[in-house]
This record gives structure tokens, sequence and C-alpha cells, in this order.
């Protein structure tokens, strides 16, 4: 799931068109505060609509940790992908 929204994330700062042309300075900020956004989002899915806690993911904190590090990468990935690809 934080895979998907990984992509979605990247395709967000492509298609909303963060970059410095429409935002200047503020764009690198812009861009991770939606990241952030939708990664809060992805645990308030993982808390409330699948009902996972401390049992399922063997941890207190795990609903906030697991998968982050994949959300990143990917998000940044792909981010850059497309703004080679169509920039």
């Amino acid at each position: 799931m934080r895979v998907l929204l990984a992509v979605v994330a990247g395709f967000a700062n492509q298609f909303l068109h963060i970059d410095q042309a429409s935002f200047g300075d503020f764009a690198l900020f812009i861009g991770i505060g939606l990241g952030i956004v939708i990664y809060a989002f992805s645990i308030l899915i993982i808390r409330r609509v699948l009902h996972f806690g401390e049992v399922e993911l063997k941890g207190k904190n795990r609903h906030i940790t697991l998968g982050g590090g994949t959300f990143i990468v990917l998000w940044i990935v792909v981010s850059v992908f497309l703004y080679t690809l169509l920039g």
C-alpha cells in the first residue's frame, strides 16, 4: 500500500508542477510537505481502516516506521524519473 502511495506522491509532485519555476525557493519544502502528508495519510489508513495494532505489526510504533524507507526512495525515484521524462 505504501508503495502505491509513494508512486502517487511522485506523480503528484510532477503533475501539480511543484518545481523551481512555479514555486521558487519554496518548491523543495512544498514537495517534501506533500510527501509527508501522503505518508501521514498512509499511517491513518493502517491504524484506522485496516485496524493493524501492536500485535499484528509486532511493535509499538511499527505502523509509522514499517515501509518508510521504501516510501521515501520510491517517491524520490518516481519524482526524478517523471521530471526527467516530462520536464
